[in-house]
Protein backbone atom coordinates (compact mmCIF):
# COMPACT_ATOMS: atom_id res chain seq x y z
CA UNK A 1 0.00 0.00 0.00
CA UNK A 2 1.22 3.35 -0.96
CA UNK A 3 1.49 6.04 1.65
CA UNK A 4 -0.29 9.30 0.82
CA UNK A 5 1.14 12.51 2.17
CA UNK A 6 -1.13 15.42 2.66
CA UNK A 7 0.12 18.95 2.58
CA UNK A 8 0.88 20.33 6.02
CA UNK A 9 -1.67 22.87 7.25
CA UNK A 10 -0.05 26.07 8.42
CA UNK A 11 -1.50 29.36 9.37
CA UNK A 12 0.57 32.39 8.57
CA UNK A 13 1.54 34.37 11.63
CA UNK A 14 -0.18 37.52 10.41
CA UNK A 15 -3.55 35.67 10.42
CA UNK A 16 -3.00 34.65 14.04
CA UNK A 17 -2.07 38.21 14.98
CA UNK A 18 -5.12 39.63 13.18
CA UNK A 19 -7.41 37.12 14.94
CA UNK A 20 -5.95 38.00 18.33
CA UNK A 21 -6.39 41.72 17.67
CA UNK A 22 -9.98 41.20 16.54
CA UNK A 23 -10.78 39.22 19.68
CA UNK A 24 -9.23 41.96 21.85
CA UNK A 25 -11.23 44.65 20.03
CA UNK A 26 -14.48 42.72 20.57
CA UNK A 27 -13.75 42.37 24.30
CA UNK A 28 -12.91 46.07 24.64
CA UNK A 29 -16.13 47.04 22.82
CA UNK A 30 -18.22 44.75 25.03
CA UNK A 31 -16.63 46.24 28.16
CA UNK A 32 -17.25 49.81 26.89
CA UNK A 33 -20.91 49.04 26.21
CA UNK A 34 -21.44 47.53 29.66
CA UNK A 35 -19.59 50.42 31.32
CA UNK A 36 -21.66 53.02 29.49
CA UNK A 37 -24.87 51.23 30.46
CA UNK A 38 -23.78 51.27 34.10
CA UNK A 39 -23.15 55.03 34.06
CA UNK A 40 -26.36 56.11 32.34
CA UNK A 41 -28.34 58.96 33.85
CA UNK A 42 -30.87 58.19 36.55
CA UNK A 43 -33.15 60.26 38.75
CA UNK A 44 -32.95 60.44 42.55
CA UNK A 45 -36.02 58.89 44.12
CA UNK A 46 -35.46 59.61 47.81
CA UNK A 47 -32.46 57.47 48.80
CA UNK A 48 -32.11 55.53 45.55
CA UNK A 49 -31.23 56.33 41.96
CA UNK A 50 -33.80 54.98 39.52
CA UNK A 51 -34.21 54.75 35.78
CA UNK A 52 -37.69 55.45 34.42
CA UNK A 53 -39.53 55.28 37.77
CA UNK A 54 -43.32 55.06 37.53
CA UNK A 55 -43.59 56.72 40.97
CA UNK A 56 -41.26 59.54 42.00
CA UNK A 57 -41.49 60.86 45.56
CA UNK A 58 -40.66 64.57 45.73
CA UNK A 59 -41.01 65.06 49.50
CA UNK A 60 -39.17 62.12 50.97
CA UNK A 61 -39.65 63.07 54.61
CA UNK A 62 -43.44 62.74 54.61
CA UNK A 63 -44.28 61.38 51.14
CA UNK A 64 -46.99 64.03 50.76
CA UNK A 65 -45.94 65.05 47.23
CA UNK A 66 -45.36 62.52 44.46
CA UNK A 67 -45.40 62.12 40.71
CA UNK A 68 -47.19 58.95 39.72
CA UNK A 69 -48.14 56.98 36.61
CA UNK A 70 -45.06 58.37 34.90
CA UNK A 71 -44.51 57.44 31.25
CA UNK A 72 -40.99 58.46 30.23
CA UNK A 73 -39.53 59.31 26.84
CA UNK A 74 -35.87 60.03 26.06
CA UNK A 75 -34.76 58.80 29.48
CA UNK A 76 -30.96 58.83 29.68
CA UNK A 77 -30.69 61.64 27.12
CA UNK A 78 -29.60 65.14 28.22
CA UNK A 79 -33.29 65.91 28.81
CA UNK A 80 -35.78 63.25 29.90
CA UNK A 81 -39.50 63.86 29.55
CA UNK A 82 -42.54 62.19 31.09
CA UNK A 83 -46.27 62.58 31.44
CA UNK A 84 -48.04 61.68 34.64
CA UNK A 85 -49.93 62.96 37.65
CA UNK A 86 -48.69 65.35 40.34
CA UNK A 87 -50.30 64.40 43.68
CA UNK A 88 -49.96 66.52 46.79
CA UNK A 89 -51.63 66.52 50.20
CA UNK A 90 -53.35 69.84 50.98
CA UNK A 91 -52.65 69.31 54.71
CA UNK A 92 -55.97 70.91 55.68
CA UNK A 93 -56.60 71.08 58.62
CA UNK A 94 -53.38 69.05 59.04
CA UNK A 95 -51.44 66.59 56.89
CA UNK A 96 -52.86 63.47 58.52
CA UNK A 97 -56.41 64.66 57.82
CA UNK A 98 -55.68 66.37 54.50
CA UNK A 99 -56.83 65.20 51.10
CA UNK A 100 -54.79 64.42 48.03
CA UNK A 101 -55.06 66.85 45.14
CA UNK A 102 -54.11 65.56 41.67
CA UNK A 103 -53.01 67.45 38.55
CA UNK A 104 -52.05 66.24 35.07
CA UNK A 105 -48.46 67.20 34.29
CA UNK A 106 -45.57 66.89 31.92
CA UNK A 107 -42.12 66.91 33.44
CA UNK A 108 -38.60 67.46 32.18
CA UNK A 109 -35.51 66.23 33.98
CA UNK A 110 -32.31 67.93 32.88
CA UNK A 111 -28.81 68.84 33.89
CA UNK A 112 -26.76 66.23 35.66
CA UNK A 113 -24.47 65.72 38.60
CA UNK A 114 -21.92 63.04 39.33
CA UNK A 115 -22.39 61.42 42.70
CA UNK A 116 -19.60 60.45 45.12
CA UNK A 117 -20.87 56.88 45.34
CA UNK A 118 -20.81 56.60 41.57
CA UNK A 119 -23.45 57.15 38.98
CA UNK A 120 -24.90 60.29 37.51
CA UNK A 121 -28.35 61.71 38.24
CA UNK A 122 -30.49 64.41 36.71
CA UNK A 123 -30.10 67.62 38.70
CA UNK A 124 -33.39 69.45 38.07
CA UNK A 125 -37.02 68.62 37.38
CA UNK A 126 -39.40 71.12 35.78
CA UNK A 127 -43.16 70.58 36.06
CA UNK A 128 -45.78 71.92 33.65
CA UNK A 129 -49.41 71.53 34.70
CA UNK A 130 -51.33 70.46 31.60
CA UNK A 131 -54.86 69.68 32.74
CA UNK A 132 -57.78 72.06 33.14
CA UNK A 133 -57.35 71.98 36.93
CA UNK A 134 -54.29 73.99 38.05
CA UNK A 135 -52.67 74.17 41.48
CA UNK A 136 -52.19 77.45 43.30
CA UNK A 137 -49.23 79.55 42.14
CA UNK A 138 -47.41 78.71 45.39
CA UNK A 139 -47.03 75.06 44.27
CA UNK A 140 -43.42 74.48 43.13
CA UNK A 141 -42.73 74.24 39.40
CA UNK A 142 -39.07 73.23 39.81
CA UNK A 143 -37.43 70.61 41.99
CA UNK A 144 -33.71 70.06 42.50
CA UNK A 145 -32.34 66.58 43.14
CA UNK A 146 -29.47 65.65 45.44
CA UNK A 147 -27.42 62.52 44.94
CA UNK A 148 -28.93 59.46 46.61
CA UNK A 149 -27.76 58.84 50.17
Amino acid sequence: MQRVEYPRMTTPRHHLLASALLAAAIMIAAFAISASAATSLKVTNCNKAAARPKLLTLTCGDGNTVLKNLKWSNFGAPTASAKGTFVTNDCEPNCSEGKDLSYAVTIKAQGHKKCKKGGTVYAKLSITYTGPKKPPPSEPRKWFFPCPA
